[in-house]
């Protein structure tokens, strides 16, 4: 069992912490305001309070609370921990925006009126704030729980599961709330478009930014020679695969070695010193994990 107020433990909590601030301004300061609904629980936290008058820091905390229940299921009690420290963190840090908001801004008024502005800042906020407690095991609540549910369960990117996730809340937004519009508001499925987009990239490359690697197929009549001097001057692992050409039907080997991008280019220049007319070609390796790598270790 993971012990509780050890350095790296609070180190994580400081993030899930700052993740959720973030979250929180993006929201409040930004989409809120405009009646922009972008996905998750924020974005019915908004659909609700524009149909009921719901307060939004009270509905992210009940769906969140559901969610909450999901996660312990399926995810484990760590990651349980986290979300319910996320899910009533999340809703006071909106609280306090919330206030904070209505003390910068007379009522009826907006901070930020143009809404591509609004998009752009409120997606690379967002993005961020989500990705960072990704990063360190945690969860904000609402689409990341079950985001991450499609990640361990069947490898989907998290920036492909926020898009088919948050396109029933977005559409939804787009009908029950026209924002002047006489029907259906296009111009909010616009803006998701743009605003998934972005907040996608962001939330993936914060996500695997530790993982900055490379993985090399080599293929040489001097592949011994080349795999002693990867595990003499990298100390890296190597892995030889028995393959077959096939135009010739000659039987060969291959070898491969994963190593951080830093490293690549001393890589290529012995192989290009041991065998000019070697074969080889490189492909990035979104996730490492195991001996030698670690989220420690590029």
């Amino acid at each position: 069992m993971k012990k509780f107020f050890t350095k790296e433990y609070l180190k994580e909590l400081f993030y899930v912490t700052l993740g959720n601030l973030l979250v929180a301004v993006s929201f409040s300061f930004f989409l809120d305001p405009l009646n922009l609904v972008m996905g998750g629980a924020t974005g019915a936290a908004t659909i609700l309070k524009c149909l009921f008058g719901f307060d939004t820091a009270i509905t992210v905390f009940v769906i969140n609370v559901v969610l909450l229940l999901i996660g312990l299921l399926f995810l484990g009690k760590d990651l349980f921990i986290k979300t319910l420290y996320s899910t009533i963190v999340l809703p006071l840090f909106i609280s306090l925006c919330n206030f904070i908001y209505g003390l910068l801004v007379e009522e009826g008024q907006v901070l930020v009126s143009e809404p591509m502005l609004v998009i752009l800042f409120s997606s690379l906020i967002l993005g961020y704030g989500i990705g960072i407690v990704m990063k360190h095991g945690g969860t904000t609540g609402g689409t990341e729980i079950p985001q991450k549910l499609l990640y361990k369960y069947i490898h989907m990117p998290y920036s492909v599961s926020l898009y088919i996730i948050d396109g029933t809340v977005i559409l939804l937004g787009a009908i029950l709330i026209n924002n002047g519009q006489t029907s259906f508001d296009i111009h909010m499925i616009l803006y998701a478009i743009i605003f998934l987009y972005l907040s996608g990239l962001v939330i993936d490359q914060i996500v695997f930014s530790g993982f900055n690697s490379r993985a090399v197929h080599i293929i040489s009549s001097k592949n011994e020679e080349i795999k002693s001097k990867i595990l003499q001057d990298f100390d890296r692992g190597v892995t030889q695969i028995k393959i077959v050409g096939g135009y010739t039907n000659e039987e060969k080997s291959k070898l491969i070695c994963i190593l951080p991008s830093n490293e690549y280019y001393k890589l290529k220049g012995l192989i290009h010193q041991i065998d000019p007319k070697a074969f080889f070609y490189v492909v990035r390796a979104s996730e490492v994990s195991g001996e030698g790598f670690s989220k420690h270790h590029g």
